[in-house]
């Protein structure tokens, strides 16, 4: 079980299986999930810009599925951490 730190609300399978965006943020780090063909489409970029004019930092696809939001949602948080870091550090 993670600590609450080390959690991120992701919606359900229903939510991307009817092809439902999603987009969010952990401390700096910005994300958008765009399903498309049975994959879940993941970008991550360093806020407070919007998608539109930000430069995209990380990018990963998933598999819709119990296991792919498991997985994207590791991923995420994990990304989420090293793009926090990197804005800390200056980059």
């Amino acid at each position: 079980r993670q600590k609450m730190e080390e959690q991120i609300f992701i919606p359900t399978l229903s939510h991307w299986e009817y092809g439902n965006e999603w987009s969010g943020e952990r401390g700096r780090a910005r994300f958008l999930i765009v399903p498309e063909d049975g994959q879940m489409n993941v970008e991550m970029w360093l806020g407070p810009m919007c998608r539109d004019y930000a430069q995209v930092e990380r990018s990963g696809s998933f598999p819709i599925s119990e296991e792919g939001i498991q997985a994207m949602t590791d991923w995420l948080l994990e990304n989420a951490r090293q793009i926090n870091a990197q804005a800390e550090s200056g980059r």
